[in-house]
């Protein structure tokens, strides 16, 4: 009977051991959670990694607001044909619109007003944009190339001006003169909310929560292209209009018209014709050109015997003048010629040949009818 009861003992100790190891270790998988946990939330917030939004549904403050950026170029308006850099500056006009206190520290507890103050201290810098990026493009690439379009500035504070960004381009030379729009693509980060939570072993070191967004804004800025000057020329007709291949000395007259608004003196007009011509009088001076006056330009050409017969020809001319503002001025039109057709002569002359071999003949023929 004692042995039994030993055994039942024995067998009640080993089931309260058993259950108290479980015990304990359940109790320091626990702890070691909790720990873990506190861990990684003291190193997000140390940090400013992104904190859960519910860390904020009771902080102390809630303030609205955000970034607000603005574009400005140093220079306005760039020439046709001309490449140069565009400067802008990134201003940052955002404020804080609004302040709602969602919480009041108690009056009586030294950490939570502690807590409470570096909260209101660090929501001013919600209208800080950071991290800001700016991609520059041209609605109209046809007429205007970027070659850089990205800059990065950093950060601006609220009432900052970024630092100087430059944008290569070139306004292409048929770019018509006009109003052009670039659109700057903005993008960067702003902070969104934060938390501050008191701590009674360290009152003057809260732990802070960060809560961070993304924006973008596309900001229009025009860009006129205008010319070089008030004077501007018009091809109206080339005489003759075609040339043999394998001809030379052919002369070659351009008219042209000044169009524009402004008189062009001391003109040069230098002929610049495509490869399978050779121009052997390539310079024709005009002492001034006035609005809406006419000149003509005298060259002489010679065409390859391997020029390619029905094919147009560009005749590049090349304008160096002086306006009433400026000098050492440069323009360019298009004129062009074609070659005419191999045999083209000889096969007019068999046509009127054969034609009037067949008016003799019928000539012939009634005559003898009549006889």
């Amino acid at each position: 009977m004692i042995d039994k009861w030993s055994k039942n003992k024995r067998s009640i100790d080993d089931s309260e051991k058993y259950a108290a190891l479980h015990l304990a270790r359940f109790v320091f998988v626990a702890s070691l959670i909790l720990s873990l946990s506190s861990v990684l939330l003291g190193l997000a917030a140390e940090s400013g990694a992104p904190i859960p939004p519910e860390r904020f549904s009771a902080d102390y403050y809630k303030v609205y607001g955000t970034p607000n950026l603005t574009a400005s170029l140093d220079r306005s308006r760039i020439y046709q044909g001309e490449e140069t850099a565009l400067t802008m500056t990134l201003t940052n006009r955002g404020r804080i619109t609004s302040f709602q206190i969602n919480e009041e520290p108690a009056a009586n507890k030294r950490e939570e007003i502690l807590a409470a103050q570096r909260e209101l201290e660090l929501e001013k810098q919600r209208t800080v944009a950071q991290d800001v990026s700016v991609l520059l493009r041209a609605e109209n690439q046809s007429a205007i190339d970027i070659k850089r379009s990205v800059a990065f500035p950093g950060n601006i504070r609220e009432g900052q001006t970024s630092s100087r960004l430059e944008f290569p381009l070139e306004a292409y030379e048929n770019a018509l003169p006009g109003s052009y729009r670039l659109l700057a693509q903005v993008n960067y980060t702003y902070q969104k909310d934060v938390a501050a939570k008191e701590d009674e072993d360290r009152p003057e070191n809260p732990d802070v929560y960060y809560w961070y967004d993304s924006l973008s804004q596309t900001i229009p800025i025009e860009l006129i292209v205008e010319r070089r000057s008030g004077a501007q020329f018009q091809v109206l007709n080339v005489t003759p209009t075609s040339l043999r291949p394998g001809s030379e000395g052919n002369v070659i007259r351009i008219r042209v018209k000044n169009v524009g608004d402004d008189r062009a003196s001391d003109l040069v007009a230098r002929l610049r014709p495509e490869s399978g011509l050779y121009v052997s009088v390539d310079e024709s001076p005009i002492p001034t050109l006035a609005p809406q006056e006419e000149a003509e330009l005298l060259y002489k050409l010679d065409v390859s015997k391997d020029a390619l017969p029905g094919k147009n020809y560009q005749l590049k001319i090349l304008f160096q003048f002086s306006d009433s503002r400026r000098e050492g001025l440069t323009d360019w039109e298009n004129a062009y010629v074609r070659i005419e057709e191999e045999g083209r002569e000889w096969a007019l002359a068999i046509l009127l040949f054969l034609a009037l071999l067949a008016a003799v003949l019928i000539i012939f023929i009634r005559r003898k009818k009549r006889v």
